[in-house]
């Protein structure tokens, strides 16, 4: 089996893991999956099979791996996504699926000490974010908003408690991230050890859900659709990660 370093861009949904997965898949050197790889192997469970669409944090168990179990099926994981690689001469492969943010520990240790590209975006933004995703592709569930900031709350929870026990990991934040792209992807790159990407092809439009657009940043969006109420119900549910990483309407 090939062998690869592995780079995993985590979060939560809503938070430009889509984004920034077409960036880096631009690299000679990095090469990516047809979709997001939870989609790829029958080793995992999606949020959608077990009612939770985009909101996996509803079910953390099925989610969550040990990072000393299913050892054999990590190496299943690893046939499923190789033989689907886009670009199998390249030295990095590229994953991003939402739920791995539950489980960077399993992958640590089952796929070599890759690293780790940890993207947060404002809680308000994404929990309407999901919310409106949600409706829109599954329709309305109960305390769908309460679910979705839970969702956003949980996974930074996660990654606080997981971190450490991570060799490479870089935490970039969506508003740095959409203000000054070409300063973010040099981090990025500069991380992974790689040359960087040239700015005329980083900076051009993206097509991420049906949208061709430029990096900018589209919070506002969000958050002139959101009521008093909904503020309340949000800061409720993830009161606790929107003051530690100091976001505000």
């Amino acid at each position: 089996m090939p062998t690869y370093k592995w780079i995993f861009i985590i979060g939560c949904y809503n938070s430009g893991t889509t984004l920034l997965d077409r960036i880096l898949r631009q690299h000679s050197s990095i090469t990516g999956l047809p979709r997001e790889g939870q989609f790829l192997s029958n080793v995992f469970i999606t949020p959608k099979s077990v009612g939770v669409p985009r909101l996996w944090a509803e079910k953390e168990d099925l989610f969550r791996f040990l990072p000393n179990e299913k050892t054999v099926e990590a190496i299943q994981v690893k046939q499923d996504w190789i033989r689907l690689l886009d670009k199998p001469e390249a030295s990095f492969a590229l994953e991003k699926s939402p739920p791995n943010t539950a489980r960077t520990l399993w992958l640590e240790r089952n796929f070599n000490q890759p690293y780790f590209i940890h993207i947060v975006r404002n809680g308000y933004a994404v929990a309407m974010g999901i919310q409106a995703k949600v409706i829109a592709d599954y329709g309305q569930m109960p305390n769908l908003l309460e679910k979705s900031a839970h969702q956003w709350n949980r996974s930074l929870e996660i990654m606080l408690e997981d971190r450490s026990e991570l060799t490479n990991f870089l935490e970039i934040s969506y508003e740095d991230f959409t203000a000054d792209p070409i300063k973010i992807m040099d981090d990025i790159f500069s991380f992974l050890d790689l040359p960087v990407l040239d700015s005329e092809q980083l900076l051009q439009k993206y097509s991420i859900h049906g949208v061709n657009s430029e990096i900018k940043n589209k919070n506002q969006i969000r958050l002139k659709e959101m009521t008093v109420e909904q503020e309340h119900i949000i800061y409720n549910e993830a009161g606790k990660m929107l003051d530690r990483y100091n976001y505000s309407k």
